[in-house]
């Protein structure tokens, strides 16, 4: 059974697990994370998948605006809709006007999940990433869902 939900702060640790294995040197502390179920205009949610976290979702949204800022799925969960779900229930509870995200020029399945969902390239930000240094698109989603 698939289950979203708000992220609970007994989610961290293991939320920490899939954040290294995903992001390696640009992942986030548990700080991040505790004012991401802390904060009233940060939202964050996870996925269970027969009660095993399989993923997580984190925005904020400010004066119509949402900008998400982590995305991440297991390894074991990956291409099962999870990602798609997060989004789609993060815009749900967000209603944004506009959605805008950052990603790694190399994430070739992230950007074609985010151009499948109607995103569209509106930028680039040189240098954005280290380890390796890379470039991030600037993606932009226009009247939210």
């Amino acid at each position: 059974m698939t289950e979203i939900r708000k992220m609970l702060p007994a989610d961290i640790d293991e939320i920490l697990g899939i954040e290294k294995s995903c992001f390696t040197s640009e992942a986030w502390s548990r700080d991040s994370f505790e004012a991401m179920v802390s904060e009233d205009f940060l939202t964050a949610l996870v996925c269970t998948v027969d009660g095993v976290l399989a993923g997580y979702v984190c925005g904020s949204c400010i004066a119509g605006e949402m900008e998400i800022h982590s995305v991440a799925v297991r390894d074991c969960f990956r291409r099962m809709g999870i990602a798609r779900a997060l989004i789609s229930e993060l815009e749900t509870l967000t209603d944004p006007e506009a959605e805008f995200l950052e990603v790694r020029e190399s994430n070739a399945a992230a950007i074609s999940l985010y151009e499948s969902l109607g995103f569209h390239l509106v930028g680039r930000r040189k240098g954005y990433y280290r380890e390796p240094d890379e470039d991030a698109r600037v993606y932009c989603k226009e009247g939210g869902r």
